[in-house]
Parts: structure tokens; C-alpha cells; sequence
């Protein structure tokens, strides 16, 4: 990588989200890594990246122990602790397998009012008020599972524990296709969006505590990188084009 152009390496931990963030190993890649691993170098700044579940990492952020967190969208909460910058539109929707003649659900408050739904959830992901609220009242019917990251939740799907969920369709499809117990799941998705979940901004965060000069450099880098829809380019090497168009998109 080329010489340093950050007074200190960046730590930027990782947890897996579909081919957003893929982990091998003690490798890290996906498209988002892929994003800021080109921005490092442009800028001259070096990484480590530890991997740690996704609640760890909103953790460590809200701490001042991540200077970016990757793959994030836009939340008040995340606010005090950081500054965000928009790379692509995205929109979180509810997957589910396909074969069910249930009715089709338009929105979290059909959902709320199905009972007979069991809706499992990744810890750490935000997806707004909306969400957050929908979320605490799916926990006080007793229809919600919470699990560690979206690999967990397709074994929920198919293993019939839990007939839902809501994220991005991407990571639940980059989490099953590559795994074998659970990768035949993949082309057989359900996705339906939601009205209280519009299409936002997908980027990612970087931290109050990196130090002026050094936000500067990476803010330019970024910019720059993305400049030409570099992490948008990324998502179409990894996924199908109907995962993309279904949650993402062009700012």
C-alpha cells in the first residue's frame, strides 16, 4: 500500500453482510471492502481490520474504537458519533421464501397486524424509526428473532423458524449463496418493499475521532472514488442484477 498518508492506521472492523462485507479466514472482501480498500490507497492510509460480529461494531463506533464503519445507512443515533457520506440509494425490504399464497404485505403496519408471521432480525442493523419502532413491537407479541448476522436468519428461513425478514435483499443473498446448507434459498426469494421503508442512503460512516487532517484525506478519497459510482460498479460484479435493482441504485 502506499506510504502513509493518515498519521495512523484506520481501524475499520468488519462483519459480514452479504457481498457487502465477505470474510474467508482472516480475509476480508466483498464490495464495500473492495471500495475502501481503493480508497486506502489512493489516500495513502493503512487498515486493520479486525472482524467482529455486527453488534460489536455499531458498538465499537458508538465507542471511538472504529474510525469507519462500512456498510451503514443513515441514522440519528449513529450522528453523534460520526459523519456520514452517501454512496448509493438504498432501500431495506421485507424477504421471505417464495411458495407461500399468503397475501403480499405493503408495509410494516400489515405486518405488525399478521400474526401469524415470525419476523427474524439481524442485531445492529438500523433501518430508521420506523423500523426500530415496528421492531420493539414485533419483541412485545413475541414474533421476533434476533440473530447475528443475515447467514443465521437464511438458516431461520429455511429451516421454517421464521417465515420473514428485513434488510437489503443483497445481504441475504450474498449470506446464502455461498454457504451450502443454505444456498439453495437463494433464487428462491420473496421481496416485497415496504412504505414506511422508502429508499435511502447507503455509505458508510466515518468516526469523530479520526483526526481533522486525516478525515480530509479520506473524505477527498472517497468522493473521489465514488465519483464514478465505484461501490455501485462493485455490487454489480457480485450480485444479480435483480438483487441490485431491488435495493439499490445511483445517487
Amino acid at each position: 500500500m502506499a506510504s502513509a498518508g493518515c498519521s495512523r492506521p484506520l481501524e475499520v472492523p468488519v462483519a459480514p453482510m452479504g457481498f457487502s462485507v465477505t470474510l474467508d479466514g482472516d480475509k476480508a472482501g466483498g464490495a464495500f471492502v473492495e471500495f475502501i480498500e481503493q480508497v486506502a490507497a489512493s489516500a495513502g492510509c493503512r487498515l486493520h481490520m479486525p472482524q467482529v460480529p455486527r453488534a460489536r461494531l455499531e458498538f465499537m463506533f458508538e465507542q471511538g474504537d472504529a474510525d469507519v464503519m462500512l456498510a451503514s445507512t443513515h441514522s440519528e443515533k449513529r450522528d453523534q458519533f460520526g459523519v456520514f457520506i452517501p454512496l448509493v440509494q438504498t432501500r431495506s425490504v421485507m424477504v421471505s421464501l417464495k411458495g407461500s399464497t399468503r397475501p403480499a404485505i405493503h408495509s410494516l403496519a400489515e405486518l405488525l397486524a399478521t400474526p401469524a408471521l415470525r419476523v427474524a432480525a439481524v442485531r445492529g442493523f438500523d433501518y430508521g424509526p420506523a423500523y426500530r419502532q415496528a421492531v420493539d413491537q414485533l419483541k412485545d407479541q413475541h414474533r421476533l428473532l434476533v440473530e447475528k448476522d443475515p447467514l443465521e436468519v437464511a438458516r431461520l428461513l429455511k429451516a421454517n423458524m421464521a417465515d420473514v425478514t428485513i434488510m437489503p435483499a443483497s445481504a441475504l443473498y450474498g449470506a446464502a449463496v455461498v454457504d451450502p446448507r443454505v444456498s439453495d434459498i437463494a433464487t428462491n426469494l420473496r421481496i416485497e418493499p415496504l412504505d414506511e421503508l422508502p429508499w435511502t442512503y447507503g455509505g458508510l460512516y466515518l468516526s469523530n475521532r479520526i483526526p481533522e487532517a486525516d478525515r480530509k484525506i479520506l473524505e477527498k478519497a472517497i468522493r473521489a472514488a465514488n465519483r464514478n459510482h465505484a461501490l455501485l460498479n462493485a455490487y454489480r460484479r457480485y450480485y444479480p442484477a435483480e438483487m441490485v435493482n431491488a435495493g439499490t441504485r445511483a445517487l
